[in-house]
Parts: structure tokens; sequence; C-alpha cells
């Protein structure tokens, strides 16, 4: 058999497959159909019958001698960046899942706005709602999802989101243009999501180039103020609550592991301890990873009385997690973890951290060190 013939049979047999995979999305559709009546998934997928003449074609085009360099068929299911995410547990968790994907799927609804304290969840929550999104693709035709953060400039979002959309800057626009060039890109979209997550401040949406959202595309904001949410026009807005008392205490038990419960007198100790929490769930998976495996009755009464200790030197309900990182932090008792763990610090939020640029980071900084030490050293002397 030649050479030719066999890669003919090989583009032949992938294009079978992808014919088999077409039928299959084909059939998903129409049985959706009697689900949810006429929807925009039936223009996104492909009729087998309309496959079936391009197979035609295509068996004709390989017998002209074309793609002899073989077939390349995109994927046009891909809509959105699927996100890693943390497993939530509790009916709380589920219940703001389920109120914010009931404004997803309401036409009349275009802004939605989730704001609750730091650490209370809503990225993870969102998350969650991304990914499931990203999976029922008759929904939205593009989901474009942006970490704004507290250090946000109109420029840098301007820049964020054109990487997401496709859209390339020379650099010498100014930011009317930028603006423009935005504008133009996302109102060809139909019907498309953009989560913007953690915002802080209110954003002027046409000043950045984000088209008011219409005809099924929607803009979904989490923030720690209702005002934002009020001010950027969000028509529902989720408020998003510590957990109660008894979903903290599972979630703690959950993390830490369930073999405290085992240990005599620690379970007061503990309880006292995801009390200190807030209900926040960032703050309970941070302290309960850092007594998981410890048995000691000492070192968890000593964690109690450290977790005390930055209460009372740490005011006020938005620096709750922050008390819970530094209790981490201490954790840490090697001085040159402390300071690796510091120097993550130093990049922006949300920032990829290549592993070898934070080594070489961290040689440079020891080096520094030993430097500025024998420079001490010799001045002593």
């Amino acid at each position: 058999m030649s050479t030719e013939l066999r890669s003919r049979k090989k583009l032949k047999r992938d294009v079978q497959i992808w014919l088999e995979d077409v039928q299959r999305i084909d059939g998903e559709i129409q049985s959706l159909d009697g689900i949810i009546g006429k929807s925009s998934a039936i223009t996104r997928g492909f009729r087998a019958e309309d496959v079936l003449k391009m197979l035609k074609e295509l068996e004709e085009h390989i017998q002209k001698g074309k793609f002899h360099e073989g077939l390349v068929v995109d994927n046009p299911q891909w809509i959105g960046q699927v996100l890693s995410v943390t497993a939530l547990s509790g009916e709380a968790a589920q219940a703001y899942i389920e109120e914010i994907w009931l404004y997803l799927m309401d036409d009349e609804v275009q802004k939605i706005g989730f704001c609750g304290m730091g650490g209370v969840g809503k990225t993870s929550i969102m998350k969650l709602i991304n990914n499931q999104i990203l999976k029922e693709t008759w929904n939205f035709n593009s989901v474009i999802w942006i970490t704004v953060s507290k250090e946000m400039s109109t420029a840098k979002l301007q820049k964020d989101i054109a990487i997401k959309i496709g859209v390339t800057f020379s650099g010498d626009e100014d930011e009317t243009t930028k603006a423009g060039m935005l504008f133009e890109t996302l109102s060809r979209k139909s019907r498309f999501l953009m989560i913007l997550d953690d915002l802080w401040d209110r954003i002027f949406l046409d000043k950045v180039g984000i088209p008011e959202p219409s005809a099924g595309s929607k803009i979904v904001l989490t923030t720690r103020s209702f005002d934002v949410c009020r001010q950027v026009g969000c028509c529902r807005v989720v408020k998003i609550n510590p957990l109660a008392e008894e979903e903290a205490w599972n979630l703690f038990l959950e993390k830490v592991g369930r073999v405290v419960l085992n240990i005599p007198n620690l379970e007061p100790i503990a309880k006292s301890i995801a009390k200190h929490c807030a209900g926040l769930p960032f703050a309970i998976i941070t302290v309960a990873s850092c007594m998981k495996g410890i048995d000691d009755l000492y070192k968890w009464r000593n964690a109690l009385k450290e977790l005390s200790l930055y209460v009372k030197s740490v005011n006020g309900l938005e620096d709750d997690v922050f008390q819970q990182l530094r209790f981490s932090y201490d954790r840490l008792k090697d001085l040159k973890l402390q300071h690796c763990f510091l120097s993550c610090a130093l990049y922006p939020e949300d920032f990829r951290i290549k592993e070898e640029d934070l080594i070489q980071l961290w040689i440079a900084l020891w080096r520094k060190w030993m430097v500025g030490r024998q420079s001490l050293t010799g001045v002593v002397r």
C-alpha cells in the first residue's frame, strides 16, 4: 500500500470520527429542543445532513490530491477558559449559586452584582458558575473572566479585556481609542458574559470600552461594596454572608480531619478556633490546614491563644482574613520560608508566577542579604 493511499485512508477515518461526534452533538441538541424550546444552540451545532454533503465534497477534494499535508478541524465549542476551583460545601453556597444562575438565565436581567466581605467566597462561587456555563454553551457564545483587583486602572483593565477578546493594541493608542476598539469588538459579539471579579471602585463601562449589555449579553461583578453594585447599575444584587456557626464548624472539620474529635478535650478548643475565623471560608480553610495532623493538645491551646491575640491587635471585620493569614505565616517557623512567602507578595494579584522566575528572585535576595551581612561584619570589625 502506497504512502499516499494510507494517508487518504487515515484522513477519511479522522473525518468519519469527526462526523460521528457531529451526529452525537446534533442528537443532543435535538433532545434539548423538547426541553427548552427554540434555542440559539441550534445555530451553534452542525446538522448531520449538512456534514454529509461536506463529507462528499471532501472526498472529491481528496481524490484530486488536495489536503496532502493533512486536515485540521478547529474546535467550535470553545467559548471561554475553565478555571481552577475549590470545592464548596454547605446549603448556603448552593443557594447563592442557584440564585445567580436564575438571574443569568433571565433575559430581562443584564447586570448582576455579587457582594460580600473579603474571604467570604465570592470568587470561588463565581468560578464554579463560570465552569458550569462553559458546559452549557447554548446560554452564551463567549464567557470573559477579568480579574480587576484593588490596583485597578483603566489602561490595565483595557489591556486585560483586549487579551481575552483578541484585540491587539499597537501601543500608540490613547484610552479613548482603545475603548473604541474594545467597544466595536464586544458589540459584534452576541450573548457574551463578562465577569468582573474583585471590583473595588466604580468603573464607567463606556470609558473602558464595555458596551451596555443587551440581546442576551450580561455583566456580573463581584465586589465588597454594595455601593459599587448600585453605581455600576446592577439591577440584581446578591449579598453573600459569612457561614453560620454549624456550617463553619463542618467546613473546619472537613479540612482539619474528623480525627480531631477522637482526641480527648480537643473539640471545645477546636470549636473556639473555628469561631475566630468569623465564618469566612478562606480563613477557615487556611487555619484548618495549618492545624491538620496536630494531635498535641498544648499546640492547639497555644494556637487558640495566638488567634485571640491577633483579634485584639487587628480591628475591623475586613481584617479577619489578615488575622488568619498572619496565623498561617507564623506557622512557618523557618525564617527562610517566611521570606520566600513574603517575596510572593511582590507580585500583583492573580499574577501567574513562573517557578523559574521565583527561584531566581530568591537567589538574588539571598545574595543581596549575604553581601549586606558581609558589609555589616566588616564595619563591626
